[in-house]
């Protein structure tokens, strides 16, 4: 048995429960306090540690609504909260670091921003070239560090454009679900960048597995071991090759508004941003869904929406 506490309840953290296939630990947090959040994110590792018992135990932190365009006062609230969490993880008296890992969710777009000469691997130097590129960085950091030091199992995962039916659009995030909803409400999708800009998009139920299976290849893996590993599709498209594959699943153009804004650099954003895994490789087989099936769940669960409320709010 596995003891699993998934730490955030947004695109990746549900996509997480979904493909474990059962209940996982949970707990209530305050994140729109700081000090609320750390309270209750220490009471619910005492819970937690209490329920583990004799089984494995996996903590995945899939928490965070830092984007690149947040403020740095901001993310560096984030990267206090997650550190003072590892901190007293491996410090907890009664848990056995051996028998579990912590799994932390990072960004291909915040780590290689300033990179060239893709595509990136993990081998790659990291180059943020955001505040938010520069605290999931730290936070990767401090990981690697408390594996060192406390024989703390630890996987990162930097994750390509995640992606998914259940996408919060209020983080300003989710180009493929904006897309699909200018084609079912007539609403122009504003795109800032230039249409030759590559990303690799992962649907998130197949990046779900992929975090899991992760953690048990980990398990595997000597005590104070920390791997850091890309999660994508590795298949990247361009935003003009999306949005001729909406309009031909559509059978119509999208109403998309060309927009003037910063230039990419100034967004700490690259253009370019293909990957090619080199570790743990058979974890990309897990990438399943071709963007065309993908776009299309988003057009089905979008649709859905229309159908009991009127319009898409996501």
């Amino acid at each position: 048995m596995t003891a699993r506490w998934v730490i955030g309840r947004g695109l990746l953290g549900r996509a997480v429960i979904a493909a474990s296939q059962q209940t996982p630990f949970t707990a209530d947090v305050r994140w729109h306090d700081p000090e609320d959040a750390v309270t209750d994110l220490l009471a619910g590792l005492d819970r937690f540690v209490a329920t583990t018992g004799q089984d494995r135990w996996e903590i995945h932190w899939c928490a965070g609504r830092g984007v690149t365009s947040s403020p740095r006062d901001v993310l560096d609230v984030e990267v206090d909260v997650f550190h003072r969490f590892v901190a007293a993880l491996t410090g907890h008296r009664e848990i056995a670091l051996d028998r579990g890992g912590l799994f932390l969710a990072s960004s291909v777009g915040g780590i290689y921003a300033g990179c060239t000469d893709p595509p990136f691997t993990e081998a790659t130097p990291p180059c943020p070239m955001s505040p938010y590129g520069e605290a999931k960085l730290a936070m990767e950091q401090h990981v690697r560090a408390a594996s060192t030091q406390t024989g703390l199992r630890s996987f990162i995962g930097r994750i390509t454009n995640l992606y998914g039916p259940a996408q919060d659009l209020t983080k300003g995030q989710g180009l493929l679900s904006t897309i699909v909803a200018s084609h079912l409400t007539g609403r122009p999708a504003t795109i800032y960048v230039s249409l030759d800009t590559l990303r690799d998009y992962l649907y998130a139920d197949d990046c779900g597995h992929m975090v899991l299976d992760g953690l048990r290849l980990l398990a595997r893996e000597p005590a104070g071991t920390s791997v850091v590993k890309i999660l994508g599709s590795m298949t990247p498209w361009s935003i003009g090759a999306i949005l001729g594959e909406a309009s031909r699943m559509h059978r119509l153009s999208a109403p998309i508004v060309a927009a003037q804004g910063p230039v990419d650099g100034a967004r700490g954003q690259a253009q370019d941003l293909r990957v090619r895994s080199e570790v743990w490789t058979d974890l990309d087989g897990l990438a399943r869904t071709t963007l065309p099936e993908g776009l299309g769940a988003l057009h089905r669960a979008q649709m859905a929406e229309v159908m009991a409320h009127g319009a898409p709010t996501r």
